[in-house]
C-alpha cells in the first residue's frame, strides 16, 4: 500500500514538473536607471502555456510590494514600503506603475509568477534598478585669467553641479577629448542632502600650435550613464591680432577667456 502511495507521489511530481516547464517568464522590463522625481513602468511579461494563472507578486529587495490575483475580490493588493508609491489604476497583471521615483526606489525588482491547480507552478526574473539625481545646472569653469607667455600653463578647474551620484567630467580641446592622465582629478566631495560633486583641473601650455587658428575652444563636460543627457559649458581663448596687442611685450602673449553658458542639455 506504501509503495503505491509512493509511487502516484512521483508520478505526480513528473507530472507537474513536465507541466511547469510550459510557464516562463517571457521578458521582464526594469529600467536600469531610473529619474528622481520621475515616473516608471514595470512589466512583466510571462507565458502560461495551458495553465491558469493564480497570483502575480512583485518584490523588491524580497519583500512583497504588490500582488495582483484575478480570482480574488481585490484583484490588486499594495504593500507599502520606502522608496514605492504605486499607481494602482495604472498597475495590473502584467503591470506596476511607480510614481515619483525616491532614492529609496533603487534595488532589486522581482516578478514570481504562480499558477493555478493542479500543478502550482511558480516562476520568477529578477532585475536592478538605480536612481539618480539630475543636476540644475551644468559643469562651472573658474581659471584661465590674466596674461601668459609662450610655454605657460593656463589653469582651469571644471566643478559639477550637485547630483547623485557625482557627473563624470571630461576636457575638451578644439572637439578632442583630454586624456584623464592629462588633468587632475580632485575626486567626488559630499555635500548637503548626501547629493556629490566632483571636479576636474586642465592645465593646458600655451603654444604656437595650439592658438595657430586664433582662437581655442575648450569645453568641459559633465555626463551619466545609462540614458541621462550630456551637460556642457565652453570657453573660448581669443588670440589678439597683431595690430591690437603691437603695446605689449613681444614675448608676451595676451588671452582673453570668454566664458559662453550653453542650455543645459543638449
Amino acid at each position: 500500500m506504501l509503495n503505491n502511495v509512493v509511487t502516484l507521489l512521483v508520478i505526480f511530481f513528473l507530472q507537474g514538473v513536465a507541466w511547469s516547464k510550459s510557464v516562463r517568464v517571457t521578458e521582464l522590463k526594469v529600467p536600469s536607471t531610473a529619474i528622481f522625481g520621475e515616473s516608471v513602468t514595470l512589466i512583466c511579461s510571462y507565458d502560461l502555456g495551458s495553465e491558469e494563472l493564480y497570483v502575480v507578486k512583485w518584490y523588491k529587495d524580497d519583500l512583497e510590494f504588490y500582488r495582483y490575483e484575478p480570482k480574488d475580490d481585490n484583484q490588486s493588493v499594495y504593500f507599502p514600503q520606502p522608496g514605492i508609491d504605486i499607481d494602482l489604476s495604472k498597475s495590473g497583471s502584467n503591470v506596476v506603475y511607480l510614481k515619483n521615483v525616491a532614492l529609496d526606489s533603487a534595488g532589486t525588482y522581482k516578478c514570481q509568477v504562480s499558477t493555478d491547480a493542479p500543478t502550482y507552478s511558480c516562476v520568477q526574473a529578477v532585475k536592478e534598478m538605480n536612481v539618480v539625481i539630475l543636476p540644475m545646472d551644468g559643469p562651472s569653469i573658474t581659471g584661465g585669467e590674466g596674461s601668459y607667455d609662450f610655454g605657460d600653463n593656463v589653469t582651469l578647474n571644471c566643478t559639477s553641479a550637485k547630483s547623485k551620484p557625482a557627473a563624470k567630467l571630461s576636457w575638451l580641446v578644439n572637439g578632442k577629448l583630454v586624456e584623464d592622465n592629462d588633468t587632475i582629478d580632485h575626486g567626488v566631495t559630499l555635500v548637503e542632502s548626501n547629493l556629490e560633486v566632483t571636479s576636474k583641473t586642465l592645465q593646458l601650455p600655451v603654444t604656437e600650435t595650439l592658438l595657430s587658428k586664433g582662437k581655442v575652444a575648450i569645453k568641459c563636460e559633465a555626463s551619466f550613464y545609462g540614458r541621462v543627457s550630456m551637460i556642457s559649458r565652453d570657453i573660448t581663448i581669443i588670440e589678439l591680432d597683431g595690430a591690437s596687442s603691437c603695446c605689449f611685450s613681444n614675448s608676451l602673449l595676451l588671452i582673453i577667456i570668454l566664458i559662453i553658458l550653453w542650455p543645459g542639455f543638449r
